[in-house]
């Protein structure tokens, strides 16, 4: 899919935005959309100062309640819950990039991470924000609407201006770089606004089951913003002087105001049904010229008519024999053609049928009432699915070297930016590595050849097992010299300094948000702390770093890639997981089992070690310690891991087969044996591994 052009003057060109923003594995290098951006997201006048815009966002949201509860009813109950499902299904989306393995230490991150963690219901599997609004639309009676996400951008129910705001931020979003002051700004105006104020007018009119005050929270944004703007603060104290979060709170309140007016007349029409059934004309135009070539009405054929104008066919229709007015059922169009055994059986929906039913109500003895004609008329659904009009070729990038070094590879991959040389970089790099791994695999005993459902619980019980066999047999070996030790943890910081990496991809709210996807972020967000700092793992080990006479640069940062203290090989595990963490879809099921040999790698073995030696050298064992506990077999991230891979290919199977489950799982097997794969001979990033890394455990 082409990126679209915003240029130009089409509005259906923020449909074909919101998809394509909305892939986790687009190319979202530098160009022409990112500087369209820049040229759409611009406040109009007004004030900038943080308490009048608080007051000015509450008091429009508390306006706009009241305005929108006088329109009862549910055609405009159904409309406005279709209207307002781009910007809510994707509700924290655009936070989703704000955060990465580079920066994840960071006061700023924790509070976006929070907050995302969250929107998306990291640990509460089913109540992120996104499942809540479809129980409300399920309430409304549009299950058949919700996904995918291609059939919402082509639902012509829902106008174009409401795709304008959700994909402009998920497009900002992928630039994170670029757009952070007006994500976290957007982001606060979204959480003092609350609940989408147009949603107040729907919850008397739904399934008391989609109405609950459980779900009503979840879609109240307002209960973080707290959190919200706390995230400002801090990135304003990094930024003094900096206005763009304040203009971008502005910039977002004028883009609810114009959607939220449009919206209010919208639904309003909807209430006619003379409105309602023009629209479904419109609609099915296309499809039905094919099949009306014969029957006449008024010296046209249906055919002619429905290529004309769908006002004029209404009043047409209405006079006609097909039509009692005000009598529905004994109306030939709903009693004969449509009904079971009529030739058109089918062709129409409940809610279109529904429709039907009540235009022919409405209408009154010899009545043949038509819209208002000045009713904005939909776009031809030509452009709905497909690319706008007006697209470029390709978004191009500026043209750029890949890196050089594994050095420089682990700086550039830590940018969530994204460059054609990087991502080609990384691409190559993951399968050069897993292509090392996979050499020989047949002969690796561990993880078991075969995948059953069950099977893997046992063995990570049996191999942590192991683990304590090892670890006792090894008790009376003499403690590492101090040296050895400072060594050995020096040169892993790279690796653990982006603890949890090689989930990084999975921060993308499609995937956050999926049964799968939600386990994986969960885990990472456990990882960087919850959203305390003091639990916060890069963090304890930055402050071991300092125990052992190491003030390290910042992860993200030249000077630390390019520290004299590090080996090269240092870099290279490194290098692997940002790679794979750029691909969270295309690599998934070795993710998986990267994932599982991380989490096991030194649960009751290797962390009781490190333990030993830190204290035995005078240094804090907290970052093997709280390794130890929260990666644990039984409820900790090991056995999370094994839940993750159960799920996938009890899923695969079922939906796939046994062989397309049997060939995940030797990609699983693959990941699994990606942590230590054999030495490699040739090829980008596959020299010898540093001999101190590939002798100790892998923390995570």
């Amino acid at each position: 899919m082409n990126p679209p052009d915003l240029g130009g003057a089409d509005p259906a060109a923020f449909r074909a935005l919101y998809l394509w923003a909305d892939d986790p594995e687009r190319e979202f290098w530098p160009g022409p959309v990112r500087d369209q951006l820049r040229e759409l997201i611009v406040p109009g006048p007004g004030r900038l100062d943080p308490d009048g815009l608080h007051r000015e966002a509450t008091e429009w949201a508390r306006a706009q309640q009241s305005r929108f509860r006088t329109r009862a009813g549910l055609p405009a109950v159904r409309r406005i819950v279709l209207n307002c499902a781009p910007l809510a299904l994707k509700a924290g989306a655009w936070l989703q990039w704000l955060v990465g393995a580079g920066n994840a230490d960071q006061q700023l991150s924790m509070h976006v991470l929070a907050l995302y963690a969250d929107d998306v219901g990291a640990g509460r599997p089913g109540e992120d924000r996104a499942a809540c609004y479809r129980r409300l639309m399920e309430g409304a009676g549009l299950a058949g609407r919700i996904v995918p996400e291609e059939r919402l951008a082509a639902d012509r129910q829902i106008a174009d201006r409401s795709f304008r705001l959700a994909a402009l931020l998920l497009a900002a979003s992928r630039y994170p770089a670029a757009f952070a002051p007006e994500l976290l700004g957007a982001d606060l105006c979204l959480r003092w606004v609350g609940v989408l104020p147009p949603l107040h007018a729907v919850r008397d009119g739904l399934d008391p089951s989609a109405a609950t005050a459980r779900t009503w929270s979840a879609l109240d944004l307002g209960a973080s913003a707290d959190r919200s703007l706390a995230a400002v603060r801090t990135y304003l104290r990094d930024n003094p002087g900096d206005d763009r979060p304040w203009r971008a709170v502005r910039w977002t309140l004028d883009e609810l105001r114009a959607w939220s007016d449009d919206l209010y007349g919208l639904s309003g029409r909807a209430l006619e049904p003379a409105f309602e059934m023009a629209e479904l004309l419109r609609h099915r135009a296309r499809e039905a010229g094919a099949y009306h070539h014969d029957y006449r009405l008024e010296g046209r054929t249906l055919a002619e008519w429905f290529n004309a104008d769908a006002d004029r066919m209404l009043g047409v229709l209405a006079r006609s024999r097909l039509v009692r007015p005000g009598r529905p059922d004994a109306s030939p169009l709903l009693r004969d053609l449509i009904g079971a055994g009529g030739p058109m059986f089918r062709v129409f929906s409940p809610e279109d049928l529904a429709v039907i039913r009540r235009w022919i109500a409405s209408l009154g003895e010899g009545e043949t009432a038509a819209p208002d004609a000045a009713a904005p008329v939909p776009a031809a659904a030509s452009t709905v699915s497909g690319a706008p009009a007006r697209a470029h070729e390709r978004d191009e990038a500026p043209a750029e070297a890949a890196p050089a070094t594994v050095r420089e590879a682990y700086r550039r991959l830590l940018q969530r930016d994204d460059s054609p040389a990087v991502r080609g970089y990384a691409l190559d790099y993951a399968r050069g590595w897993l292509e090392r791994s996979r050499a020989g695999i047949e002969r690796m005993k561990s993880p078991p050849r075969q995948w059953e459902p069950g099977t893997l619980r046992r063995w990570l019980r049996d191999q942590h097992d192991r683990h304590d066999e090892q670890f006792r047999a090894g008790e009376s070996l003499a403690v590492p010299p101090r040296e050895s030790v400072v060594d050995t943890f020096l040169q892993l910081a790279p690796l653990n300094l982006i603890d949890g990496g090689w989930l990084g991809g999975f921060t993308d709210h499609r995937h956050a948000v999926g049964d799968l996807g939600r386990t994986l972020f969960t885990t990472y967000w456990d990882e960087l702390g919850n959203g305390e700092l003091p639990l916060n793992h890069p963090l304890i080990y930055r402050d071991l770093m300092r125990e052992m006479g190491f003030d390290l640069p910042p992860t993200a940062s030249r000077e630390f890639a390019e520290w004299p203290g590090f080996r090269d090989g240092s870099f290279e595990l490194p290098v692997h997981w940002l790679a794979l963490s750029r691909f969270p879809r295309t690599f998934l099921p070795e993710t998986l089992g990267l994932n599982l040999a991380m989490e096991l790698s030194g649960v009751g073995g290797t962390y009781r070690r490190d333990r030993a030696a830190l204290r035995a050298h005078g240094f804090s064992s907290r970052y093997a310690d709280v390794h130890n506990t929260i990666d644990n077999v039984a409820t900790g991230h090991s056995a999370w891991a094994v839940d993750a891979i159960d799920c996938h290919l009890a899923a695969l199977a079922e939906r796939s087969g046994v062989q397309a489950a049997a060939d995940a799982w030797l990609r699983i097997r693959t990941g699994f044996r990606s942590l230590r794969p054999p030495p490699a001979r040739t090829g980008r990033g596959a020299g010898e591994r540093d001999a101190g890394l590939a002798a100790s455990g892998q923390s995570a």
